[in-house]
C-alpha cells in the first residue's frame, strides 16, 4: 500500500475541489435566469433604474395608475440623446412616426390599474427610452403628457443570462399574427419573432363572456374610457423588424384576442385597420 503525505492529500483534494466548483461555475453562469428590473407605472411616469447591465432582461412593469399603461423600450442609435428623442416626439404629436435613429425593441404591453406584465428581451450597451404610448380617454398618447424616461444599458455585467423556453412562438407580419401551435391553460411563454418590414406589437387581451373583438377595439382606439370588455394580460410591445422577444403570462381557458395598432408607415392607419387582429381559444 503506497502512503501520501498528509499535506500533499491535502493539496490534491483542495485542487479537486477548486476544479470542480469552476465548472459548477461555469455551467451555473449558462442557466442564469434573465435579471428582473422592476418598473412602476403611473399616471403618467415610470418609477425605473436609470441604469442596466446589458444581457437578458426580464422588465416587470406593475400598473400603480388608473389608466392603461405599457413599457415600450426604444433603442437611439447614431449617438442620439434622449433630448434628440423628446425633440423629434413633440414635432411628431399623435403621428408616433419614428426616425430611422429610433428602434423599437420590445416590452410588457397594456395592462390595466393594479396588474403587472412582463416582456423578456436581450439589450445592447446603449441609450434607449422608455415609453408609453396609450392614448387617455382625451385622446392624447400618456407620452405627450410626461410618460417617458431614459435607460442607460451599460457594458455587460460578468455573467450572462440565458432567454427563457418557449412554449410557443408567436410570428408578427403586414398584417398578421402566426402561433406555432394551441395554447393551454396555465403559466405560457411566447416567443414573438418579428419578420415583417416594420413594426408590429401584440396586445393580448381575453374577451370577457359574451364580448366581442370589435368592442375590444373600439374600447381601446377610443382611451379604455367606460366600462372594458377585455381583461388584459400584457403582451409584445413594439419590436422592430429581425428582433424578437419573449411574453410569459397566466392564461385562464377562454376566448383571447391579438390586436396591433400600431400606426401604419404607409397610410399611418393602424395596423388592426389593415386585419392585424386575431381571435384564439385557450383550452382547459
Amino acid at each position: 500500500m503506497i502512503r501520501i503525505p498528509r499535506l500533499a492529500r491535502g493539496l490534491a483534494l483542495l485542487a479537486l475541489a477548486t476544479s470542480a466548483g469552476s465548472r459548477l461555475v461555469a455551467q451555473d453562469t449558462t442557466h442564469v435566469k434573465p435579471r428582473v428590473v422592476d418598473v412602476t407605472a403611473n399616471d403618467y411616469h415610470f418609477k425605473s433604474p436609470a441604469s442596466v447591465p446589458a444581457g437578458t432582461i426580464t422588465f416587470r412593469m406593475k400598473n400603480a395608475g388608473t389608466e392603461v399603461h405599457h413599457l415600450w423600450v426604444v433603442r437611439l442609435d447614431r449617438g442620439k440623446t434622449s433630448a434628440d428623442f423628446l425633440k423629434a416626439m413633440n414635432a411628431w404629436g399623435s403621428a408616433l412616426k419614428m426616425p430611422d435613429w429610433a428602434t423599437d425593441v420590445g416590452g410588457p404591453n397594456n395592462v390595466g390599474a393594479g396588474q403587472t406584465a412582463s416582456g423578456t428581451m436581450t439589450l445592447e450597451p446603449g441609450t434607449y427610452m422608455l415609453v408609453c404610448w396609450v392614448p387617455s380617454p382625451d385622446g392624447r398618447p400618456h407620452v405627450m403628457k410626461g410618460m417617458v424616461k431614459p435607460l442607460t444599458i451599460t457594458v455587460q455585467a460578468p455573467t450572462t443570462s440565458a432567454e427563457p423556453a418557449a412554449d410557443a412562438t408567436m410570428t408578427l407580419d403586414d398584417y398578421n399574427f402566426a402561433l406555432s401551435g394551441p395554447l393551454k391553460a396555465g403559466v405560457r411563454t411566447i416567443r414573438f419573432e418579428n419578420n415583417a418590414t416594420q413594426p408590429h406589437e401584440a396586445v393580448i387581451a381575453r374577451l370577457l363572456p359574451e364580448k366581442t373583438m370589435l368592442q375590444a377595439i373600439v374600447w381601446m382606439n377610443s382611451g379604455q374610457s367606460g366600462p372594458a370588455p377585455v381583461v388584459m394580460l400584457g403582451g409584445a410591445s413594439g419590436i422592430a423588424q429581425g428582433r424578437h422577444m419573449f411574453v410569459t403570462a397566466d392564461f385562464k381557458p377562454g376566448k383571447y384576442v391579438l390586436l396591433c395598432f400600431i400606426p401604419d408607415a404607409r397610410d399611418g392607419r393602424p395596423h388592426s385597420a389593415h386585419g392585424m387582429t386575431k381571435e384564439i381559444t385557450v383550452e382547459p
